[in-house]
């Protein structure tokens, strides 16, 4: 089981001030700091500086203060170096051994076995997700969001793509000695991101030898799925330095929607019929006249003539039971999950190379390189295009209709039609392959001036991100006019145009039959979107303890950070044109720099006293300043106290923030959608509260918006009146939305208190409870165009006010310009609990007994200023599950060479919407509490999902020829998510299960031999 104890780190973070002036001062205290080390070499003892810089040391309290062999270590979640580490932080310890005994090949599907942990923001369980996070691996600590989860590489920043996601799926298992996982807020240590917590990954750094891995396993008995890993790690290390190589590939196949009961259709295989597509590859005519098989929607029977009316029948919608599931799907009948269409898990392959070496220049002054290449290939599938009148977001300019001149007209010269037929020939899918490529470089050191020991350390890194998602499954409009518009037959060979005007290179296209390899060729179009990120940054700090205290040394930690952050994403020129049914957000590149300086002390009040074992306090603060946003300063405080030995009281309080990211602040543009004008005097008084201020200001005018009359009416793009609120047609195209240059950082605290318990009359037995809270203010988000409009007439808010126009002649709303903003809060706190017992030795072997667990207390959100308050504890809100209650639970055994473990995994029950409300008389699903009430909201009917617990089992051999070989199994009991309908219901997948649950029983062998 995870252990619950400090780790440890050899980096720290910093700051500074202005571009040019910010790498100066970084490069010139690192000058000076090297400087000093040389100086103080000559004062230094033989005291032996930690060249495993990372991982945790066990230093023994010194006879005489400063003597030989002392391994300072830094803790995650703090910039000192200490020989005397307590728990001042709940920090999750998962070695390399516990990584071995799971039956997982990466470091992301081990990470989100963590109770602590959420479902990611986004899954592989979406297919439809694309772009540059398509087919990653995202950590989100306490369901705040992965980009407000910190990670690190032996207390580096790896680099996060440019909308924030930190795929950490870049570092290989190989290479992996231990993970810290800090569940609790460290901006003031950390900066940036580190709201939720800190996933710190330790890497190997003294390891002699050579050492092959192979994983492989699939999902039994379905037989899919299968992950293979195979990785070759070698090094050498002595008393000046060591070098580690690791090479590794891992390959992920697909598991497809077809093969699983909750996905194998669109509402489970217990619904068969139910939600299937009403268009399917036989060809339908959307507005045929009466004269023409009845008129309007008909379809071509199987086998039919598409030019003999004769040949064509009614649609035909399914035939319900009383219950409201279907019977007779009847011409609604097409499956879009059915074969190999859609993956309900993507594939992947990834390739990564690691180099890490340290060597000592002196006995006090060390060198260290780091060097990592990461390149994935995501692969994901999600159905077949609809080929269709109106495809596309540029259906005005391209309707799309086969013209009543075609020659595949059933109606030539009558009039032009709208047509609709799937093709199966075709898919959307997607190709993404982004690669990582990161560095650094650095020295560190130590040095004694009399009594005191010091440490320094200088560093710099930089990590690129870039890559190319290719998506498939769209058409040309261009082309797709042409191929649709007049055509005639020229010399026994159909072309477009007219006799005397052919067009050059177009294929007419038949909608009304299967299309050729040709026709697809002509209208086919791939989406190309580029994209890349890179951060770099320079570093220093300078600690040591400065003079003694009743319980210890006062140790302190100072230092300066340089960082520059930029991004690009350049999707399809052609798709942003509005010339591909794909569509498209704008190009954006952008970036930023800041400056960071940090202090730390660690102040140990008391030792060895009645009531008193030992009481320190922490204190740190750290000030960064941005070049968009301007300057933000955030602090911690923790104490740690230990009134007897057997118990260790902690509590910490402190302040964070998340910086806007390059994506937030320079996305592309993109329509904005409908709305409904506050002043329509039909829809608009409805749809605001039927607020008397929202009335008055409509007619008199505010913020600097013309007033209208009391009767005016909100058109849509054609001049009428809209017969619905928000309307179709009722977005102006010069309406937008997209990243704003203007925003400021999300800000919170963070508190927790918790103890440690290691009674003397039970040894082996440890046990932790921790109470923690976040506070979260001034959410990054988008708001509906309907709350910028609420902002400006009901709310006061100027600044929205200055997001839109209106037509001085006309009073219709354009130029509106809704922007990310900053709004909102969200509210978590919870407790954290653990124990680990190791039995007595007996007879039989060793036996281990460990829990983790998490229980949230309450988890509220508040998305903007006059919304309701979303309750999130124990259901599922915006796509994401809150599980009251999560916990795992190990039971592990070894004797001579042989070991065994069984965990459970256990998911408390959680409520989720009702696919349908009762009062539509739709009964056929579950919807167990109708007359939920939410608070705020008021009735809203919920489901509750059940509990479930999943058992994974593994035994080991460690072979006389330096081998260990693994068997195991997850999921023994094959137990599968209960059906949650109505897509999304669950987390981040279009399909009706929780997609964080085991999609089956995975069965798995692992080999490791060592030379």
């Amino acid at each position: 089981m995870y252990a619950n104890k400090t780790g440890c780190r050899d980096a720290k973070r910093g700051t500074t001030g202005s571009a040019c002036r910010k790498k100066e001062l970084a490069l010139q205290l690192a000058l000076a700091l090297l400087g000093l080390a040389c100086a103080g070499s000559a004062l230094a003892q033989s005291t032996q500086t930690d060249t495993g810089s990372g991982q945790s040391g066990d230093g023994s309290q010194p006879q005489a203060k400063k003597a030989v062999n002392l391994q300072a270590v830094t803790v995650t979640g703090s910039n000192i170096r200490s020989v005397d580490v307590e728990d001042a932080q709940p920090v999750v310890t998962i070695s390399s051994q516990d990584i071995e005994k799971q039956g997982f090949a990466t470091v992301g599907q081990l990470l989100q076995n963590v109770s602590s942990m959420s479902p990611p923001d986004l899954s592989r369980s979406a297919p439809g997700d694309l772009g540059p996070n398509q087919g990653g691996s995202f950590i989100d600590l306490r369901g705040l969001g992965a980009m407000r989860t910190l990670v690190l590489v032996d207390g580096q920043r790896i680099g996060a793509a440019h909308g924030g996601y930190t795929n950490i799926n870049v570092i290989p298992t190989s290479v992996v000695d231990h993970i810290d996982i800090l569940a609790t807020g460290a901006s003031a240590v950390y900066g940036s991101d580190a709201i939720a917590g800190v996933v710190n990954i330790i890497t190997k750094k003294n390891f002699n030898g050579v050492q092959l891995d192979t994983y492989d396993g699939e999902y039994m008995p379905h037989g899919d799925g299968r992950q293979t890993q195979n990785s070759f790690t070698a090094g050498k290390s002595n008393d000046r330095g060591g070098i580690i190589f690791s090479v590794s590939y891992q390959n992920q196949s697909p598991v497809w929607a077809s093969n699983r009961p909750f996905s194998a259709y669109p509402y489970t295989a217990d619904h068969p019929y139910y939600g299937l597509s009403s268009y399917g590859t036989q060809p339908q005519l959307l507005n045929a006249p009466s004269s023409f098989a009845g008129g309007g929607r008909v379809v071509l029977n199987p086998g039919g003539d598409p030019m003999n009316p004769a040949d064509y029948h009614p649609f035909t919608y399914p035939t319900l039971a009383a219950n409201g599931d279907v019977i007779n799907p009847n011409d609604q009948n097409y499956n879009n999950n059915a074969g190999r269409q859609t993956m309900v898990l993507t594939a992947d392959k990834t390739k990564n190379l690691y180099l890490d070496a340290h060597y000592k220049i002196t006995d006090n002054i060390t060198f260290k390189f780091n060097y990592g290449y990461n390149a994935d290939y995501e692969y994901a599938k999600s159905g077949s295009p609809l080929f269709y009148s109106g495809m596309g977001a540029n259906d005005t300019a391209f309707p799309s209709l086969l013209s009543k001149y075609s020659y595949y007209s059933p109606l030539y010269g009558v009039q032009d039609l709208q047509v609709a037929q799937r093709i199966a020939q075709e898919s959307y899918s997607s190709f993404n392959d982004p690669k990582n490529y990161r560095y650094s470089a650095g020295l560190d050191g130590l040095f004694n001036l009399g009594d005191h020991q010091f440490n320094w350390d200088v560093y710099m890194y930089d990590s690129k991100i870039s890559g190319v998602n290719v998506r498939t499954g769209y058409f040309n409009l261009i082309n797709v006019a042409n191929a649709l518009g007049p055509s005639f037959m020229q010399q026994g060979t159909v072309v477009c145009g007219t006799p005397g005007h052919v067009i050059a290179g177009c294929v007419p296209i038949n909608p009304l039959a299967p299309l050729t390899t040709q026709m697809l060729r002509y209208i086919s179009i791939d989406s190309v979107e580029h994209y890349g990120s890179e951060e770099r940054a320079w570093n220093a700090d300078f600690g040591g303890d400065l003079f003694e205290l009743p319980g210890g040394d006062f140790t302190f930690s100072t230092g300066v950070t340089h960082r520059d952050e930029s991004g690009y994403d350049a999707p399809d020129p052609f798709a942003y044109a509005g010339y591909s049914t794909d569509g498209g957000v704008g190009p954006n590149h952008g970036g930023y720099d800041l400056n960071e300086a940090y202090a730390e002390i660690n102040a140990p009040l008391l030792k060895d006293l009645p009531g008193a074992q030992a009481l320190s306090l922490d204190v740190a603060t750290r000030y960064s300043h941005y070049s968009n946003f301007g300057s933000t300063t955030n602090s911690s405080f923790k104490l740690t106290w230990k009134p007897v030995n057997d118990v260790l009281v902690r509590a910490s309080y402190g302040t964070g923030f998340r910086a806007p990211t390059v994506n937030d602040l320079y996305q592309g543009r993109y329509p904005a959608g409908t709305f409904t004008d506050p002043c329509d005097a039909l829809y608009g008084a409805s749809a605001y509260g039927n607020s008397p201020l929202v009335a008055q200001r409509c007619l008199s005018g505010y913020g600097g918006i013309q007033g209208v009359p009391a009767n005016f009416r909100q058109t849509d793009n054609t001049g009428l009146p809209i017969t619905v609120p928000s309307g179709e047609g009722a977005q102006p195209s010069t309406n937008w939305t997209g990243g704003n240059p203007n925003l400021k950082p999300e800000t919170s605290y963070n508190g927790d208190v918790g103890i440690v318990y290691s009674p003397s009359w039970l040894p082996g037995f440890d046990a932790t409870i921790d109470w923690w809270t976040y506070n979260i203010r001034n959410l990054i988000t988008g708001i509906s165009n309907d709350q910028l409009l609420a902002d400006c007439y009901q709310y006061s808010i100027q600044t929205a006010c200055n997001q839109f126009k209106r037509d001085p002649s006309t009073g219709q709303i354009f130029d509106m310009l809704n922007l990310e903003t900053n709004a909102g809060w969200l509210k978590e706190r919870g407790y954290d609990f653990s124990f680990n017992y190791r039995f007595p030795q007996t007879p039989y072997g060793s036996f281990k007994l460990g829990m983790n667990g998490t229980y949230i207390a309450a988890f509220n959100e508040l998305p903007t200023i006059g919304s309701n308050i979303i309750y999130m504890a124990g259901n599922t809100q915006n796509y994401y599950t809150s599980w009251r209650l999560r916990d795992n639970l190990t039971l592990s055994w070894s004797k001579g060479n042989f070991g065994a473990s069984w965990t459970l995994r256990y998911f408390s029950p959680y409520k989720v919407n009702c696919a349908f409300d009762p009062s539509t008389g739709i009964t056929a699903f579950p919807c167990t509490l109708p007359n939920y009430y939410a608070p705020g909201v008021g009735v809203m009917p919920q489901t509750q999902i059940a509990s479930i617990t999943f058992n994974d089992a593994q035994v080991y051999w460690n072979a006389p020829w330096h081998a260990t070989l693994s068997l195991g199994v997850n999921d023994i009991f094959n137990r599968v998510s209960p059906n949650v309908y109505g897509g999304y219901q669950s987390g981040d997948t279009p399909f009706d299960f929780n997609s964080s649950y085991d999609l089956g029983r995975f069965v798995y062998m692992r080999y490791q031999q060592r030379f």
